[in-house]
């Protein structure tokens, strides 16, 4: 179980260091957890897997996630079998920086 437990806190602070903005650069895992915790739901097409996450209640926690959404897209990860994945949050998926401006100041978001 311990290696187990080594393995997770490994694959989060790898996440952490590729797609999580700067300030998180030395973020714990309990600082992390809310971000691991969030529901959603998955939509797997023929070439992409999106997932679309349920915001935060907190707007600097939003922020970030659209940050790390943003990222993730730009950086156009793959999956084992090949599909992209895309990640957004409350439906608007996020591209590129125009996207990020669009949905840190949109007010129903």
């Amino acid at each position: 179980m311990t290696v187990c437990k080594v393995a997770l806190a490994n694959l989060a602070m790898w996440v952490r260091d590729h797609y999580f903005p700067a300030s998180y650069a030395h973020a714990t895992w309990q600082r992390l957890l809310p971000f691991f915790r969030l529901t959603g739901r998955v939509m797997r097409e023929a070439d992409i897997v999106r997932v679309e996450l349920r915001p935060f209640n907190d707007r600097q926690l939003n922020r970030d996630l659209v940050e790390v959404c943003t990222r993730v897209n730009q950086l156009q990860p793959a999956l084992p079998d090949g599909r992209r994945l895309v990640l957004s949050v409350g439906g608007a998926t996020l591209l590129g920086p125009e996207a990020h401006r669009q949905q840190a100041c949109d007010p129903q978001r």
